[in-house]
């Protein structure tokens, strides 16, 4: 079964700040079409699902017209015909947007590599503050109430178990920033270790 409302957010982002309760979370605050939005992150790794995330300083998007083109706020995506994203399945030029290999283990709470998501997630959010146009995209699930989005994450591939109901294609989470200001994208792609990058047309581990 797919994650709820598989969605895109575009938006001006404004603010962030770390999730005051324990959730390892960091929050994007983002204003599109005269509201405001909130963007969850994982930024830590936790016990029994450790963190594996790929900062890509010169991101090119599979279609950025699509992405331009979208409207400011929360837009529903289906499948392929639309910017949906597949870490499996996803191109650019005829490649892979990311691979297994390319994904970096994030080290539990109290090692010093733990802060490096966490500080690329702020260096972007900072630059596109800075950029007078920099744009936000953040992929995921909507919150029930449709006032943010989470779960900017591989949503497949998911074991049996309590999140194997998550699984399903072309519903990846991203978080990407979009910097005119310098001619440049970055995205920021992140999974978890339990997840299989083999999966079927369910987006069950096959």
């Amino acid at each position: 079964m797919p994650i709820y409302e598989y969605s895109v957010l575009k938006g001006d982002p404004q603010s962030g700040n770390l999730s005051p309760d324990s959730q390892p979370h960091y929050l994007i605050n983002v204003a599109a079409g005269g509201k405001t939005y909130q963007i969850a992150v994982n930024i830590e790794s936790t016990n029994g699902s450790q963190v594996l995330y790929f900062i890509n300083e010169n991101f090119t998007p599979p279609d950025a017209s699509l992405l331009d083109a979208l409207a400011v706020g929360m837009t529903r995506l289906t499948m392929q015909d639309n910017p949906a994203v597949d870490f499996v399945r996803s191109t650019t030029n005829g490649q892979p947007i990311v691979t297994l290999s390319q994904m970096q283990l994030l080290p539990l709470p109290g090692k010093t590599e733990s802060s490096n998501l966490k500080n690329a997630v702020i260096q972007f959010l900072n630059q596109a503050i800075a950029d007078d146009n920099g744009t936000i995209y953040a992929f995921g699930s909507q919150y029930t109430e449709g006032t943010g989005i989470h779960d900017i994450h591989m949503n497949q591939g998911n074991p049996p178990g309590s999140f194997e109901k998550d699984n399903g294609i072309w519903q990846d989470g991203l978080l990407v920033f979009e910097l005119p200001a310098s001619k440049t994208w970055a995205a920021i792609f992140i999974a978890f270790q339990t997840e299989s990058w083999t999966t079927d047309n369910s987006g069950n581990p096959a």
